[in-house]
């Protein structure tokens, strides 16, 4: 029937991709992959994507991906509803970021800030990320919603924008806020404001 069938602890790699899961199918005439439980698939840039079940080219680059949970190359956390690789270009949606780890006590507690977003686009040429219809939350509360917000993704070393926001007090200012804006002027020079 052209359908190739491995369970156990597999695993397949091609080109800079490995694949591992628990039981992986093969179709030889529709060149598909589709691997459940325990799924974990690492990408030459040294992110890996968690699922269940996910249904992948035999190429490994481009599928669809359900219940994804990612921990990226910087540390830093995504998670999803449904995940969509075409080519270069990654689509999750009912998406969640946060670079904070999770708090060794109570691991579901919100993180100290984090974006949720109806989808996210992760362009993987331009290496930037797109959210639309975004939230920021700070301990699990909404605090600023924004339709359209733009980042370069974890492998870009130097790129002007917003940069992570601080809070604090002090004793003469008291509570404060601070969104700082880092601006590259060139090759080997920027400026932070």
């Amino acid at each position: 029937l052209g359908v190739v069938v491995a369970s156990g602890h597999v695993e397949v790699s091609q080109e800079n991709r490995i694949l591992k899961a628990d039981t992986l199918t093969y179709n030889e005439r529709q060149k598909t992959v589709s691997a459940t439980g325990n799924v974990a698939l690492v990408d030459g840039s040294g992110n890996v994507a968690f699922a269940d079940y996910m249904d992948l080219s035999d190429d490994l680059k481009n599928g669809v991906i359900q219940n994804i949970r990612m921990l990226l190359a910087d540390k830093s956390r995504m998670a999803a509803a449904t995940g969509r690789r075409v080519g270069p270009v990654d689509e999750l949606t009912k998406a969640l970021y946060s670079p904070c780890k999770p708090c060794a006590a109570d691991p579901l507690r919100p993180p100290l800030w984090q974006l949720k977003a109806d989808r996210v686009v992760h362009d993987n040429t331009d290496h930037t990320i797109v959210y639309h219809n975004a939230w920021m939350e700070i301990f699990g509360l909404p605090v600023f919603y924004t339709p359209y917000f733009s980042t370069p993704d974890p492998t870009v070393k130097r790129k002007s924008g917003l940069l992570a926001p601080r809070f604090g007090s002090s004793s003469e200012l008291g509570q404060f806020f601070q969104l700082p804006y880092y601006w590259v002027t060139g090759p080997d020079s920027d400026l932070t404001f």
